[in-house]
């Protein structure tokens, strides 16, 4: 028996997937061209050739420049595939957060469809609790629907209920801090450094208020949104692909059988005598599974080997 492993998307499915959801026209002009998408953006971003953002001149040989942009266009991108802030940008950049922001800037300025996913997937979340991958598959986020700040009594009432009228008991389950007292810590807590909120909230203490800072919830579940409808949507593509080629009867004759799933892979085994007619269906179909939703080219590599991650074997 022969292993076939195969990826649906090898080269940048992240950024295909975020292509098609976010419908930016220079990235899926990009891609229907058959260039290196994090190249263009590069070039867009840093107003030069698509050539001198490329890491390989046409000779073969290293093209620093080039590959300095295209490294620099593909952190941003993929920063905001995953969440992650200027800070950790520029931490892997090995440059200023200044400077890692202007580049930031200049890749938005570029293709605007980028940030304005982000902004339409943190709506998305906020009004419904929940951002959608590509096939419409849903990943809740509640807490972005929490409030900024939450206001309890101590002890569950307020300091101005009378603890003998019984007509008050079913209320005072759930007493509520009034509005104006709320608005006030809030607006203190806006102006307060990290370090000064520590005493607003000692001071509402003193005064019989549990004040739930809701921020730390807030800000991991925004890091999330962009991120759970990319990897949620590849996921997806995975998934379809499996059952794709589970249920193949051409693959069943041939004595093909899935494995296991690794990430965007699938591995398989089929008999010796039959891993060409194998490897040229698995791959058949595992760019198919995608088509459904995805008008974005997807090419599928199979590599063919006697054992994970052995010598490749290359079958004419």
């Amino acid at each position: 028996m022969y292993l076939c492993p195969a990826t649906i998307l090898r080269s940048q499915q992240e950024p295909k997937t975020m292509t098609q959801m976010c419908g930016d026209p220079k990235m899926i002009k990009a891609y229907q061209e058959g260039k290196d998408l994090y190249a263009e953006i590069a070039a867009l971003s840093f107003n030069t050739t698509y050539d001198n953002c490329l890491e390989f001149r046409p000779d073969g040989t290293t093209n620093p420049e080039g590959k300095s942009r295209r490294s620099q266009a593909k952190s941003i991108l993929l920063g905001v595939l995953y969440g992650r802030g200027v800070p950790s940008i520029a931490e892997q950049l090995g440059t200023t957060t200044k400077k890692a922001q202007a580049i930031k800037d200049s890749v938005f300025k570029g293709f605007p469809a980028i940030p304005q996913f982000e902004k339409d997937s943190l709506e998305m979340a906020e009004e419904l609790g929940y951002v959608t991958t590509l096939w419409g598959r849903k990943r809740r986020l509640p807490d972005l629907q929490l409030p900024e700040y939450e206001f309890k009594w101590k002890d569950g009432a307020s300091p101005d209920d009378d603890l003998l009228d019984f007509d008050l008991a079913e209320e005072m389950s759930e007493p509520e801090v009034p509005e104006d007292i709320q608005k006030k810590y809030i607006r203190k807590l806006r102006q307060a450094y990290f370090g000064q909120k520590r005493k607003i909230f000692e001071q509402a203490n003193k005064e019989g208020i549990w004040i739930v800072d809701n921020g730390a919830k807030i800000a991991d579940a925004q890091r999330q949104c962009v991120n759970a409808r990319i990897q949620g949507s590849a996921a997806d593509m995975s998934k379809l692909a499996m059952i794709l080629v589970g249920n193949d009867e051409r693959l069943k004759e041939l004595g093909f059988r899935l494995l296991i799933p690794v990430h965007d892979e699938l591995i398989a085994e089929c008999p010796e005598e039959n891993v060409k007619e194998c490897s040229e269906r698995f791959a058949q179909l595992m760019s198919e599974a995608a088509q459904s939703r995805m008008t974005i080219p997807i090419r599928c590599d199979v590599s063919i080997t006697k054992e994970w991650y052995g010598e490749e074997l290359i079958y004419e």
